[in-house]
Formats: C-alpha cells, structure tokens, sequence
C-alpha cells in the first residue's frame, strides 16, 4: 500500500501546531494582559455594544432642527436638562414623519444608536416620531404671546411708519457681533451721512432682557435732544436657548411704550421672538432691517435728476406755448396796428424770459439762507455743541467754586489765627513765658498754698520753657 504524502496539518504537538488565533474582545475582557487593540479593533468593541442595545424609545425636546438637507436627510437633536442627543432621519424614513418638527417640540423617537467608526460620532438613527407636547421654552413663548395679543401689543394699527429720510439711528446691540459690522457696512454703502449711534448691551443670558429693556427706554428719552428716529434692535442667530432673552416682558413693555419707531431683527429668518412682533418693522436680519431703514443714496440722486429734468422740460413747453400763441395773435386782422398787438406781448415775454433767471437766483439764494439758517439752528442744538457748552458752563461754575472756597479758607485761616493770638494771650502759656510757673503735687493737684506740702514731698513745676522736679526739705 502507497504511503500518503505528509500533511503537516494533521501533526501533533512540535514545530507544525497552528497558533491560535487572538480573539480581541475577549482578551479585552479577561482580567490577563493582552496586546494593545488597535483604533479599528476599539470602535468595533463599540460598535457591537452600541449595537446590542437594540430599538430604544428616547424622550427629549427638540433643538438645532433646520429642515431636510440636499441629499433629503433630516438632522436635528434632543435633550433634556443635562444632556444632548444627535438624531438623524434617513431619507427613506422622512415621508413616515408626519408631525412637523421644530425647535422647543417635546418628542418621543423610536430607533437604534449608529457608531459611525470613521468620524467616530455616535448618532441615534430615528424610525419614528411622536410629539408629546412643547418644550418649556415654547410654552413660555405662546403664553406671552397669548397674553400680549389680548393687550393688543401686536396690533397693527399701532405701528408707525419708518421716516423717509431718518436723521439718525440708535442700534442696540453687541459691540462685539457680527451683526453691528453687518449694519455700518450697509450704512456707508447706501447712505454714510446719516448718524449713528452705537449702545452696547448683552444680548443672551440672564440680563439681557433688563440691559436691552433699561436701553430702549433710554434712547427714547433723549431721541428727540440727539436727532433720533430710527431705533434697530439686532443681534445675529444662535440657537433658541441664546434667542429666549427677545421673548421677555420687559422688553415687550419697552418696545410697546417707546415713541420712536422700532426695528426689530433678531437671529435668522426663521427665528421669531416676541420682540419682533411688538416691533413696528421686523426684518429677517440686521442686513435687511439697514436695508428697510435706510434710502439709497444713488436712488435718492435718480429722483432728483428727473425732477429737474422735468421741471426743465415744464418750462421749455410754457413757453414754446407762449411762443406759439403770439405768433398767431400777431398773424389776426384787426383794425388797430399789429405790430403794436404783436410787440407789447412779445415785449413781455421777452422781459419775462430776462426776469426768470434772476427770479429762480434770487429764490435759490432765499433757500440758501434759509438752509443755512437752519443748519445754524441745527449746529447750534447739536449734542456736540450742547455738551461744549455744557463743559464751558461747568469749568466756569468750578472756577467760581474754587474762587469762593480759596476765599473763604483764608478768611477762616485768619480768623483761626485771630483767635489763637486772643487764646495764646489769655492762656496759661502766655502767663508762663512772662515768668510765672504752675506747680503741682506728685499726685497732679494744683499747689495753691504752702500748707499743702510737706517736707520730703515730691512737686512739678511748670515753667514757660518746661517743667522741673523738686522735693520740699522745709516747709513755710
């Protein structure tokens, strides 16, 4: 019988045992040192755990929701107090979401978690979607709302219309934002002659809603002293934790009681806060509000290139129309001399055509004058000229003030010396340097007779110029 060829597969112990193969998840759970699992072999440990929690039910309020992207996915998250969730809803399960999602939305979502090994993000893939109720914030929200609109904040008969042409703008927002940029670079593209002023507030957090409230009431009072007309209130996107200052009552009641007109632009466009709809224009973005607040200067400049070329073209006509009716007044029979009819309108035309030129200069100058008074009026009541004045009173006033108070310390000075003079000369120590002393007992009573001491008696006296120690050997 032929021998077999060797198979070294089927020997025993020695040189050819296979070794056996490392199972990395279990020398990861056993307590004996393994190998170091490389990064791959480490999310795959996570991606079966993940995976072996199997459908879960997830209770959260939604938040950073934006719609469907191009590839029709859906992206939003959850959370409660303490944590946030990224879910996902694939494109083949976007048409079984029948609620319409939005930010402040209490759900229930049904689904698995997902490992994503590549980016390394952990994602809760959704299968369903139930409301529960709103968030907190939203609730919040609807309620102020409610009660606003029964107080008629929201009316539109209340609102004013933005001025045409405003003098100057109050924006209250952050120094530091985008949306403050976004503002002035709109303002020096369409008009930069107007004035701006700039107040810096805190726009998120917990006192935002007094900062914003206590600036709006500002503004309003001294709007008319400083040449306000427009006040926009702005500040760019976030998310709607950020955004929940704008939904406050103090800055309805603000908005509701101030004078001056109110823009609101508050986040993104699809951002909507209370203060936007006390408002009197709301605007999608601080780009747009400048944009509602401001003309165009180029527009402006169209206006009255077509307003003085009609009026030419208005004057031209007159008096082609004159021209024409002379000629045919000039052209009639008539039993008087013609040319006399002809001459004394044509006369006046003529004279009339000599007389408009100096007409329209002598108004242009009236309206030259009248500007300039105006702005000389308008310089004079600026606040730049007000505080100078106002800084010129106060330097005067404290001059006086120093004057007054230099004066009447040296008056107290000399009275004060005056006085001390009086006391020095009717004081004891006056007494002392014209030779007469003070002396005491060792006890510190005044010695007024010889019968007070007795011999080996200890005594003071004061001189003018000291004092000295003696001690009595004999009394008198």
């Amino acid at each position: 019988m032929k021998r077999p060829p060797f198979d070294p597969t089927f020997a025993q112990g020695g040189l050819f045992d296979q070794p056996a193969p490392v199972d990395a998840t279990k020398a990861a759970k056993t307590n004996e040192p393994a190998r170091p699992l490389n990064v791959s072999e480490a999310a795959q440990l996570v991606g079966e755990q993940v995976s072996a929690l199997g459908k879960l039910a997830v209770q959260g309020e939604v938040t950073s929701y934006r719609g469907p992207n191009n590839s029709g996915h859906v992206y939003f998250s959850i959370k409660d107090a303490q944590c946030v969730l990224h879910c996902v809803v694939w494109k083949s399960k976007a048409p079984s979401i029948k609620i319409a999602l939005a930010d402040g939305l209490q759900v229930v979502v049904e689904g698995r978690f997902n490992y994503y090994a590549e980016g390394g993000k952990l994602s809760f893939i959704v299968d369903s979607i139930r409301a529960t109720g709103q968030g907190d914030l939203d609730a919040k929200f609807r309620l102020l709302c409610a009660q606003l609109k029964e107080l008629g904040y929201f009316e539109e008969s209340r609102k004013r219309a933005l001025p045409m042409l405003p003098r100057g703008i109050a924006i209250i927002t952050s120094a530091s934002g985008a949306a403050l940029q976004d503002c002035l670079a709109v303002a020096a593209r369409k008009f930069p002659s107007v004035a701006i002023t700039i107040i810096d507030v805190v726009v998120q957090g917990l006192n935002a809603a007094a900062a914003v409230s206590n600036a709006i009431h500002a503004v309003d009072l001294a709007a008319r002293r400083m040449g306000i007309d427009v006040i926009l209130v702005t500040r760019g996107g976030g998310s709607r934790e950020d955004l929940d200052a704008f939904n406050h009552r103090l800055i309805a009641d603000a908005v509701y009681n101030c004078t001056t007109p109110v823009v609101a632009a508050i986040g993104h466009e699809s951002d909507t806060s209370v203060i936007e709809l006390v408002a009197d224009v709301r605007a999608s973005t601080p780009t747009a509000a400048m944009n509602r607040i401001l003309p165009d200067r180029g527009e402006l400049r169209q206006q009255l290139d077509f307003v003085n070329s009609s009026l030419r073209q208005s004057l031209l006509q007159c008096c082609q129309l004159k021209s024409r009716a002379l000629t045919q007044v000039s052209s009639r029979p008539c039993l008087r001399d013609p040319a006399q009819l002809v001459l004394m309108p044509r006369a006046k035309l003529e004279h009339l055509c000599k007389q408009f030129p100096a007409t329209m200069m002598a108004r242009i100058e009236r309206a030259r004058r009248a500007t300039l008074e105006l702005s000389t009026r308008l310089q004079a009541t600026s606040p730049a000229t007000l505080l100078a004045r106002s800084q010129a009173k106060a330097h005067a006033t404290r001059q006086r003030l120093d004057m007054s108070m230099n004066q009447w310390l040296a008056r107290a000075n000399r009275d004060v010396q005056a006085m001390a003079a009086q006391l020095q000369a009717v004081g004891p120590q006056g007494t002392l340097a014209r030779g007469y002393s003070i002396t005491k007992t060792s006890d510190g009573k005044l010695l007024r007779s010889v019968s007070g001491v007795k011999p080996g008696d200890v005594i003071h006296t004061i001189l003018g110029d000291g004092e000295l120690q003696s001690q009595i050997e004999k009394g008198g």
